[in-house]
């Protein structure tokens, strides 16, 4: 399994605009889906992935990864703690010549701390300064 991720357009090899027949031949079967008005949901345990899919945007909205797995650049994300990753992200940031923002968000149910990255469409989960689950979107600024 690939698990690359370009800022914007893929993780996994599932670019952000594939139809979902296209990611159901790429990933085979989910191992769960759920459906709602709204969306499509894929769960693929095996994997680590939760897919997202917006029906009225024919797009994939977010792209769960819950594993131990995510490379950009080469860095497989989960080998850094909290203070090494957010210094990587910054880098992003400057590279794209983006102001350097986020938001933190205490999750009491799951003893976590969001971090949401909207301009590069990135919010990580830390659970004791390390990276837990990984969502990667789209991103407000292209």
């Amino acid at each position: 399994m690939n698990y690359n991720f370009e800022i914007g357009q893929s993780f996994a090899g599932i670019n952000f605009n594939f139809p979902v027949k296209k990611t159901l031949k790429l990933l085979g079967k989910p191992d769960k889906t759920y459906k709602d008005d709204f969306s499509l949901y894929f769960q693929y345990n095996n994997l680590g992935l939760y897919l997202t899919y917006e029906k009225e945007n024919k797009k994939w909205a977010d792209l769960g990864i819950q594993t131990d797995k995510l490379f950009y650049e080469g860095k497989n994300w989960y080998d850094y703690n909290k203070n090494e990753l957010i210094k990587l992200i910054k880098e992003i940031y400057k590279k794209k010549k983006y102001n350097f923002e986020f938001d933190i968000t205490e999750l009491e149910c799951t003893e976590e701390q969001q971090y949401n990255f909207y301009e590069i469409g990135v919010a990580l989960f830390f659970n004791n300064n390390f990276l837990t689950n990984v969502i990667v979107s789209k991103p407000l600024i292209d």
